[in-house]
Order: C-alpha cells, then structure tokens, then sequence
C-alpha cells in the first residue's frame, strides 16, 4: 500500500510543480498546456497548464476510479500545493511540497534529476530514450512499471502495483503558449486542511 501511495503521490507532484525560487526551472519548457488520459484502475482525461518553466502549475482532473468519480483541481502555489473539488468547493486540502527545498539545494536543480532519484530509490533504473509523441524521452523502467520524461514533464507512466493497473499518458501537447492565469488562483472560499508530506 505505501508503494501505491507513493508512486501516486509522485505522479501528482511530477504534473504539478511549482517554486519560489525565481532562479529554479522545474521543466525545460517556459508554457505549456499537457492533455492526458488515464487508463486502468483510473479512466478518465486531465489538464496540466503550466507557465514561468513550471514556476505556476496547475493540473485539472476528470476521471472515474473504482466506480467513483474522482473531478479534481491541483494548484502549485510557493510552498503549497492545493487541492479540491470545483463540484464540491467547501473544503479542501493542501500539502507542503518537499522538492521545492530539494530543487533549491541541488546543484542541477531540475524535477528531471529529482524524478530519477526517486525511482532509483523504488528499484527502477534508466534504460535507453524512447520517442512518443514526436519527442525523446527519458525513460526510467522496473518492476512495476515505466515512465516517461521529456523536459521534467511527465509524458507516460505504466505501472501495475500489487494488481492496481495505472496509465497515464500525454495526448496533446503545445508549449510556448500563453497560459490563462486564472488557472493558477487558489479559491478563497475553500477551507483548506494540511495533509502530511507524502515523502
């Protein structure tokens, strides 16, 4: 159960990042607007609008898991990220986020480097770059699955833990765009709890 929580949780940080920083670039890419699909144990599609390298993020999510529907907002704001339901907007929660500190004291400062540390540390090891979607990815394989990387942005994940079947992969992709900052404001009206960090 704890390896489920923490490949998920490492999912949802590697689609929604963000840092103080000015000097920090989480990902490659200045803007962009990622559109996915899920499969497996969760179906449905998500929404990642970034901007300022990943500095801003938020991903948007749609899907059904277990019978249940699962519509969600993730915003990456400083230190936070938060979370809620925009069918269900009274209460939410929100989450330090430890690779912003990660990020800061590394030399390379990068999510690329944090993502491989992490699935080393999880059995995975690199294996050789594979093209999808027109772009080379970096790859991290293992036991329980494969990623995809291109620029710190997630682009696939194939998992299987303990019989829970996991896809998620990139469908559009448009980068250098400009991105609607209304995306990137956390409601006011939300009561947002602390969860404890997920690492």
């Amino acid at each position: 159960m704890e390896k489920i929580t923490f490949v998920t949780g490492l999912a949802f940080l590697l689609t929604s990042l963000s840092a103080q920083q000015v000097s920090l670039k989480p990902y490659g890419i200045k803007s962009g607007i990622i559109e996915y699909a899920y499969s497996g144990t969760k179906v449905g599609k998500g929404t990642l609008y970034f901007d300022d390298y990943g500095m801003k993020s938020a991903m948007l999510e749609d899907a059904v898991e277990n019978g249940e529907k699962r519509k969600g907002c993730v915003v990456t704001s400083g230190d936070y990220q938060y979370i809620w339901d925009p069918d269900d907007p009274g209460e939410g929660m929100k989450l330090k986020n430890p690779i912003i500190t990660w990020l800061a004291e590394s030399s390379k400062g990068d999510i690329e480097s944090f993502t491989e540390s992490m699935y080393l540390k999880m059995g995975f090891a690199r294996a050789p770059d594979e093209a999808f979607l027109g772009k080379d990815c970096k790859v991290m394989k293992g036991s329980m699955g494969k990623v995809l990387t291109w620029n710190g942005i997630l682009m696939l994940m194939d998992m299987n833990i303990m019989g829970r079947v996991s896809h998620q992969e990139a469908t559009k992709i448009q980068t250098d765009v400009a991105v609607d900052g209304k995306h990137f404001v956390v409601p006011k009206d939300v009561k947002f709890s602390e969860m404890p960090s997920m690492f």
